[in-house]
């Protein structure tokens, strides 16, 4: 039993030290949960009232339909903003709107639907 406890001990320790080195002093956690009808924001920025503001030290990337969020030293995304539209019609879409510090939703042919601006993280390739 205390091998198991062990072993249980030291894996989780594993976890959590690695996790901890790929957090680095931007935070790749969610500080807190979002309340009702708000998106939580990609590590680098801020999110207020559906718009997304750049920290020093990232910038935007535009990819069309969505923009990334990249840390610019060392050079590497930490997360995605889009603008899905939520309607009853699929062909209905929204517009990302952006400068080099902030990034918001435009209702585009989303008529009749919403526009919130929604954050995802990274995918990693294995």
């Amino acid at each position: 039993m205390k091998k198991y406890a062990l072993a249980l001990f030291a894996f989780t320790s594993f976890l959590m030290v690695l996790s901890a080195a790929g957090l680095g002093s931007t935070g790749m956690s969610v500080s807190r949960a979002p309340a009702h009808g708000e998106s939580t924001a990609v590590p680098g920025t801020e999110l207020h009232d559906n718009v997304a503001y750049i920290k020093p030290g990232y910038k935007f990337i535009d990819r069309g339909d969505s923009v990334d969020v990249m840390r610019e030293q060392p050079n590497y995304k930490t997360g995605t903003y889009t603008c899905p539209c939520h309607s009853k019609d699929s062909s209905r879409k929204c517009e990302v709107v952006f400068t080099t510090r902030r990034i918001t939703c435009r209702s585009g042919s989303c008529v009749g639907g919403s526009c919130l601006l929604t954050a995802s993280a990274p995918t990693v390739r294995r």
